[in-house]
Order: structure tokens, then sequence, then C-alpha cells
């Protein structure tokens, strides 16, 4: 069964942290993950900085949802 979560400015820092928590990871998890991954040396607390501002990137979200085993999808409303 595919689920579906609608990102939107107000719900990326909570979506981000539930899907962590629902893919059984902590962020700290997360985070080295994504530094593994895509040869990256940034922090957790960056990570959270951008989450918390509303500052993180499409390119470092499709970094997060790609290590989560997600797709981002856009399709008209």
């Amino acid at each position: 069964m595919k689920q579906e979560y609608i990102l939107n400015k107000e719900n990326v820092r909570k979506l981000v942290k539930f899907l962590t928590v629902f893919e059984g990871k902590t962020l700290t998890r997360l985070k080295i993950d994504i530094n593994h991954k895509y040869n990256k040396t940034d922090s957790l607390e960056n990570l959270t900085n951008k989450l918390r501002n509303g500052t993180i990137k499409v390119s470092e979200l499709i970094e997060v949802f790609d290590v989560l085993g997600y797709s981002i999808i856009v399709r008209k409303k």
C-alpha cells in the first residue's frame, strides 16, 4: 500500500521528523547516513537549524527523503 504525505512550508520539519522515526532512525543516524551517502561533513545541528528556520534547500530535502527511502513527486492540484 502506497502512502502519501503532503509537503508544505509549514510541515517540512514535522514531516521529516515523523518519517525518520517511522523508518526506525534517529535524526542523528539520518544525518550520518546522508553524510556518508553524499560525501558531506555538515552537522546535525546544521540540518535541524535549516528545518526549524525553513531554509532547507530542495536538493537537501531530496537527499533526506532518498536516505529515508522516499521519492518526491510533484503533481498538479
